[in-house]
């Protein structure tokens, strides 16, 4: 088995852990396996760059991790311009500590949920002649190595700098700071753990984990744009003005000292720095008398829950009722629905794309507001960005057909299925109706704020345009029925595969934006589109293509 430099490392201090009762062979082998198990796992930062099959990764024993850590390095090394925003290290280190603290709480909530909601050990090693105190350091070292991995790769490369820039005393602070950092932020994440899984049951918890995971695929990917804005504040002086609320900030806190050490006497940098000192360690001991009652409820972890979605099925029956011509249709329509609530890896690489699409418009359109006002904004033709949107239907359509349980699709073949035409209009309805239309709907509202109401014609063009493009996707991707693939081929997919098909968009808005050069041209090219939707929503060009499924 594979050997880790921590594992030589704690080698050394065996006889430590002999002292407090711990039979260190035993702790070693758990952790060894623990660390062989994690490399094999794709951290989410990798989500969107992993183009091998997961297959083909663990048969060449591809080390994730190493790779991510690639990524927070990249990150770490972004955080650097903000320290050399002024001369202000009370602004600048709470910048600093504010990106630290997103970060290391995504990361631990996104991918070391596993290691810290971990109840294989009592599944598997309880019933074996494991001591519980060996376990608990096994898994107390596995989350510590982690942690102290990844918070030294993201924060090596500013804490270098501010050592250059404000001396040895500065970085020696730093590295303190950073270490109850880490302490407050593990122990709340577990207490934030403790107190979900306390009221709710574990799919709730899961559900929680799968949107943090989403919200820091989207934050990595739309983060640079907070980055390039920064060089633009470079030259700029910031001005701490001292108020009651800044005791509310924790990242405000860990950026008192500096101003202490600049000779600042305020009364609310000493409470804060005592804040930064005392709250990790009252954490930490809150943590330890909770860990009992922790670990029990962590066993709601091993129930399967209903998952929810219970309230929505009316609604649901209801909409299938409105919008599919067959009964077949509205049995496929539902499973479809209920798939796309229920499939976590189906959400965890669908939504980042989806975040990436609603405020993509908003980031073009900052760029006029900031150098040219509302006024200017509300004249232009910007609204057109709008069709951004469109990009969430063939990732959608793309991404349906593969489900992290797709050994269930034996179902397809032993169900009295007809008309298979039924099911792929069933899928084009609802990618429309759950992924494009809550995203569009929203941006709608803000653009008619923005641009004001006369751009409403153009919003229903864009929504008729979507019905039309969800067809021509649906048409020449693969008719491979939904959720029959499994989630490992994926990545075939996603990229540059959907590219295409992204290309087809073009016309839609040269179409739209010249039918607005002729007399009454939006009303035409709307009455064609709502002709066009009609056909293409009723099932026309299905229509007499009974294929058996079975065959």
């Amino acid at each position: 088995m594979q050997e880790f430099r921590v594992l030589k490392i704690l080698d050394r201090c065996q006889g430590l852990f002999a002292k407090v009762g711990v039979d260190y062979p035993v702790m070693r082998k758990i952790l060894q396996v623990k660390l062989l198990m994690d490399r094999r796992r794709v951290p989410t930062v990798l989500t969107m760059m992993s183009k091998k099959k997961q297959q083909d990764d663990m048969l060449t024993e591809t080390n994730y991790f190493g790779k991510s850590l690639l990524v927070y390095g990249f990150i770490g090394c972004m955080m650097i311009p903000f320290l050399m925003l002024g001369n202000q290290p009370m602004v600048q280190m709470s910048i600093i500590f504010s990106m630290m603290l997103f970060m290391m709480t995504t990361s631990m909530i996104s991918d070391f949920s596993s290691v810290l909601l971990d109840v294989r050990d009592k599944s598997i090693l309880s019933t074996k002649a494991v001591h519980p105190r060996t376990i608990s350091m096994a898994k107390a070292l596995h989350i510590g190595n982690y942690l102290v991995i990844i918070t030294a790769v993201l924060m090596a490369p500013v804490w270098i700098v501010s050592i250059i820039r404000y001396g040895v005393l500065f970085g020696v602070v730093f590295l303190v700071e950073i270490i109850l950092l880490d302490l407050l932020i593990l122990v709340l994440t577990a207490l934030v753990y403790f107190g979900v899984l306390r009221i709710f049951d574990g799919e709730k918890l899961k559900d929680m984990i799968n949107y943090v995971q989403i919200g820091l695929s989207v934050g990595l990917v739309i983060g640079y744009q907070i980055v390039i804005r920064s060089f633009d504040l470079v030259q700029i002086n910031f001005d701490w003005v001292p108020a009651w609320w800044n005791m509310l900030l924790p990242p405000i806190w860990y950026a008192a000292p500096f101003a202490l050490l600049q000779g600042a006497t305020d009364s609310y940098l000493i409470a804060m720095t005592i804040l930064a000192i005392c709250v990790p360690i009252l954490a930490v001991a809150v943590y330890i008398r909770t860990l009992p009652r922790f670990e029990q409820h962590l066993m709601k972890l091993t129930y399967q829950g209903e998952g929810g979605g219970g309230a929505r099925r009316p609604v649901q029956h209801a909409l299938a009722k409105v919008l599919c011509t067959s009964r077949e249709e509205q049995a496929f329509f539902r499973f479809v629905l209920r798939m796309f609530g229920s499939e976590r890896e189906f959400k965890l690489k669908v939504y980042p794309s989806l975040g990436i699409a609603f405020i993509l418009p908003f980031i073009l359109l900052f760029n006029t507001l900031r150098s040219g006002g509302f006024a200017e904004l509300s004249s232009s033709s910007l609204y057109y960005t709008i069709y951004f949107g469109l990009t969430i239907i063939p990732t959608c359509i793309a991404m349906a057909r593969f489900s992290g349980r797709h050994k269930g699709a034996w179902i397809y073949h032993v169900a009295p299925v007809q008309d298979i035409t039924a099911f792929h209009r069933a899928v084009s309805k609802a990618v429309l109706l759950r992924m494009f239309m809550p995203v569009f709907l929203v941006q709608a509202i803000i653009f008619i704020a923005l641009f004001g109401g006369h751009i409403i014609l153009d919003l229903f063009i864009v929504i008729l345009n979507a019905i039309v493009y969800t067809s021509l996707c649906y048409k020449y991707m693969s008719k491979s029925l939904p959720f029959s693939e499994p989630m490992a081929e994926s990545q075939q997919a996603s990229g540059w595969g959907i590219m295409p098909y992204l290309l087809m968009i073009v016309p839609f808005v040269v179409v739209h934006f010249g039918s607005t050069l002729l007399p009454y041209g939006p009303y035409l090219y709307l009455a064609v589109l709502v002709v066009s939707s009609i056909w293409i929503w009723t099932g026309g060009r299905g229509k007499g293509r009974r294929v058996n499924i079975n065959a």
